[in-house]
């Protein structure tokens, strides 16, 4: 993804000179996409390319091209068939498998860069020193992580993804609310006395099913009922920071069911304080809502794959900061520019008459400092002139 950081628009009557400065592509301007969803693989018994669901949740893979994918609910029994799935619709993606499971359901990563570590960290962990002493007292799935190595980044991404304990009915109401709550706590302990002592210092983000929406919690008699697991995550300690994606049709944060009544928020993408001062986009994605339909896409696609919708967000490069313009001036008849740079990156300065075509009048401006300098002979009565970060 590309997006411009910072546009600045010039005029100068004399010479009716017009410049405008559009610092994009690589660094900040390179998005790293992460995209999180629970493919509802809860008893499917076929998950090869050749099932509908399978082939739906694909088809959105190829839509995407995420960098990043955290799965939840991959089929254990059928787990196997994910390498099939990789090689279809991520091609050359690397694939984390979590030996963790409750034996159904398996959560994956999924990465465009390679993993240098992957690691289950709280699979079968009692949750009795977090408050939840009922049988059965351990974590009900497991807590993740991949280690990625992102290019041009300083340090290594830590992708973590969870699924909490669902809320169940009945007698078990009451229990369930309280393990997950307990499981949520199990999590920040693990961030704040493990993680953060060792890797506080780089990147890291929480993705998951977490069964419960912070705006609209499970009730009993009537009355909110919750043990604030989101809240628990959030908590100052772990770093992680809320969000809130929304389809940018409907405007709401809905991503559970979409086979049903799309009414609840159950799925999250949790960013410590690094990432989340560079978040460059998010969304809820939703096929049956998308006008024009794009090629290769189904109108019902979403409802074919899960019952969640997928979460996708994306963050500038924590370690690349935007370009910003330093000065702009015409001297006998030169266009002068100077903006702020990275020692070792390159630029490329591209000219339009009209804001819509544009050409390459420089390219490969190696810089040396944090200041790049650039001058040419300016022609005609109007020229916009935009430099290009490359990646």
């Amino acid at each position: 993804m590309e997006a411009a950081h910072e546009t600045m628009l010039l005029m100068f009557p004399r010479c009716l000179l017009m410049l405008a400065l559009l610092l994009a592509g690589g660094g900040r301007g390179f998005s790293l996409s992460l995209l999180h969803w629970n493919v509802a693989g809860n008893g499917a018994s076929d998950w090869s390319t050749n099932s509908l669901q399978v082939q739906a949740i694909g088809r959105q893979m190829l839509y995407w091209r995420p960098e990043v994918v955290t799965f939840n609910e991959i089929p254990f029994d059928e787990s196997a068939q994910m390498t099939n799935f990789v090689a279809a619709y991520l091609p050359g993606y690397f694939l984390a498998m979590n030996s963790g499971t409750d034996g159904y359901l398996r959560s994956a990563i999924a990465s465009r860069y390679p993993v240098a570590r992957s690691q289950k960290h709280l699979d079968g962990v009692s949750l009795v020193p977090f408050g939840y002493t009922n049988s059965p007292s351990t974590f009900t799935r497991d807590l993740f992580e991949a280690e990625i190595i992102v290019p041009g980044w300083a340090q290594r991404l830590h992708v973590f993804t969870t699924h909490l304990k669902a809320t169940e009915s009945g007698a078990n109401f009451t229990n369930s609310v309280r393990r997950r709550a307990a499981e949520a706590s199990a999590i920040s302990n693990f961030f704040v006395t493990v993680f953060l002592p060792t890797y506080g210092a780089r990147p890291y983000v929480l993705t998951g099913d977490l069964n419960e929406d912070i705006a609209r919690p499970p009730t009993s008699g009537g009355q909110p009922f919750s043990g604030l697991p989101i809240q628990r995550l959030t908590s100052a300690p772990t770093g992680l920071r809320l969000t809130t994606p929304l389809n940018p049709v409907t405007a709401s944060s809905n991503s559970f069911s979409i086979r049903g009544t799309l009414n609840t928020r159950l799925d999250y993408i949790l960013p410590g304080g690094l990432l989340f001062s560079n978040v460059a986009g998010s969304q809820v994605f939703r096929t049956d809502r998308l006008s024009p339909m794009p090629p290769n896409l189904f109108t019902n696609d979403s409802e074919t794959a899960s019952d969640h919708l997928p979460v996708i967000m994306s963050f500038h490069n924590p370690y690349d900061p935007a370009p910003r313009l330093l000065s702009v001036a015409t001297s006998n008849q030169f266009v002068n520019l100077r903006w702020s740079s990275s020692t070792g990156r390159a630029y490329r300065v591209e000219v339009s008459t009209n804001f819509a075509t544009w050409s390459v009048s420089s390219t490969n401006l190696l810089a040396t400092a944090t200041n790049q300098f650039w001058s040419a002979p300016r022609s005609g009565p109007r020229q916009f002139f935009r430099v290009r970060q490359m990646p």
